[in-house]
This record gives C-alpha cells, sequence and structure tokens, in this order.
C-alpha cells in the first residue's frame, strides 16, 4: 500500500516534470511576448496621440478654409456689385456729359436771345 502511493507521487512527479518542461517555455515567451505587447501598445497609443493632434489640426484647418471661402465669396460679390455700380456710374457721367453740352447750347441760346430781346421789342 506504501509502495503504491509512493509509486503515484512518484508517476505523479514524473508527469509534472514533463508538463513543467513544456510550459517552462511557454511562460517565458508569454513573458516575453507580454512586454513586447506593453511597448507596442505604449507606441500605439503615442501614434493614437499623433493622429488625434492632426486630425484635430485638420479639423481647425477645414473650419478656416470653409470660414475663408465664405470670405472669398462674399469678396467676389462685392466687387462684382462694385463693378456694376461703376459701369452704372460711367454711363451717368457719360450722359450727363451730353446733357452739359446740351444745357450750354441751351443756354447761349437763351443768353442770344435775351441780348436781342430788347431790339426784338422795338421791332
Amino acid at each position: 500500500d506504501l509502495a503504491e502511493g509512493l509509486c503515484r507521487w512518484i508517476k505523479a512527479m514524473e508527469i509534472y516534470d514533463r508538463v513543467a518542461k513544456v510550459v517552462a517555455p511557454k511562460k517565458v515567451k508569454l513573458k516575453e511576448a507580454e512586454s513586447s505587447l506593453a511597448v507596442t501598445m505604449e507606441i500605439l497609443n503615442a501614434k493614437r496621440a499623433e493622429l488625434k493632434e492632426v486630425e484635430d489640426r485638420l479639423a481647425n484647418l477645414k473650419a478656416q478654409f470653409e470660414e475663408m471661402t465664405e470670405k472669398k465669396e462674399k469678396l467676389e460679390f462685392q466687387v462684382d456689385q462694385c463693378a456694376k455700380k461703376l459701369e452704372r456710374a460711367e454711363k451717368l457721367i457719360g450722359g450727363l456729359g451730353g446733357e452739359k453740352s446740351r444745357w450750354l447750347a441751351a443756354a447761349e441760346s437763351l443768353q442770344v436771345t435775351y441780348d436781342n430781346l430788347t431790339g426784338d421789342v422795338l421791332i
């Protein structure tokens, strides 16, 4: 009975030794893999932080682009309006220039008529 217990214990120790020899290298590899994973995760987190900064900057630049595009459109509209006003003003000045010569001719004609009025009354 004692020999049987001792035999079982020796057999269990032998099985344990075989398993330990298989498991021990795997435990070492697991620790190496876990440390490598930790390093990789640190690098990944750093890259994620950099990506976040770049995405924030991109969002900021997009907002600025939209703002500047809107400003550009407003300025183009104002330039167009100013060009139309300038064109209308030039037409008005050109039209009034013709009116000036007509008014000067009419004033001259009236002056002549006024100068001759005394003589015309006598006739």
